[in-house]
């Protein structure tokens, strides 16, 4: 990972943790079935930001390595996960994990893997992992299909600094089945719908790493543009936001 792509998440850390969305049930359940996951196994959350796809697997009870370069998503992470014992933090990148040689059997990334230089990683996973450790890679990708889900893209397209360089957008599905070649990985798609009132959708999109920060002298445009565009679509005080929950997992 980059230290750009490191840095500039530093000042939407708090965004990202309150207005993120987190991962379907389903997804976590299928993934707990598919692999499966075992009791003495361990896992590694690789760019685990704030904690809330490592929060949903944790849940499982096994040892996990929560692994995020940022020092202010690390500390939130160790916040939203003060309940789970048995999680393990740690400062490192996807390339560099700074984790024992041989040491997890499952390694997962929720939101991240764009960032990652997969061939890097790939080392660095084969080193970490065991017994040709399971890895499943998971993004939220956001819909454009409703009226406001094509308004919401444009907005974001108008004041994004460097949306489509850094977004998940980039990756295509063909770059995720590269990095586990020859092997070829499950891949599944799931649903997933929020509802949000102006402020989940105003933090929502100030915790986009390509998004106007907070200290933006074109903020108050971006809000007022925002804040239109959620008037012209909200029902009962809310907007639809729906997601595809793409899911690959395979071993390396």
């Amino acid at each position: 990972m980059q230290q750009d792509s490191v840095r500039r998440f530093s000042y939407r850390a708090e965004n990202y943790d309150k207005f993120r969305p987190n991962y379907p049930e389903a997804l976590i359940d299928f993934l707990q079935a598919s692999i499966p996951i075992q009791a003495n196994h361990v896992i590694a959350d690789i760019a685990a930001g704030t904690g809330i796809f490592t929060e949903q697997v944790a849940a499982w009870g096994n040892l996990v390595y929560v692994v995020e370069p940022n020092p202010y998503m690390r500390q939130i992470a160790i916040r939203r996960l003060a309940g789970f014992e048995r999680c393990i933090f740690q400062d490192g990148t996807a390339e560099s994990t700074g984790l024992p040689d041989h040491s997890v059997d499952v390694i997962v990334s929720a939101q991240a893997f764009h960032w990652f230089d997969p061939v890097k990683a790939k080392a660095e996973f084969r080193r970490v992992g065991r017994n040709a450790p399971q890895v499943a890679i998971v993004w939220n990708l956001r819909n454009t299909d409703s009226p406001f889900e094509v308004e919401y893209e444009r907005f974001i397209r108008t004041y994004a600094v460097d949306y489509l360089n850094v977004s998940q957008r980039k990756m295509s599905t063909e770059d995720v089945l590269s990095f586990f070649a020859p092997v070829i990985p499950v891949y599944r798609v799931f649903g997933h719908v929020d509802f949000l009132t102006y402020e989940q959708l105003r933090g929502r999109t100030l915790s986009y790493s390509f998004m106007p920060d907070e200290s933006s002298p074109i903020l108050p445009e971006v809000l007022a543009s925002l804040t239109a565009l959620f008037d012209a679509h909200q029902e009962s005080g809310e907007v639809r936001l729906s997601y595809k929950t793409r899911l690959f997992v395979g071993t390396i």
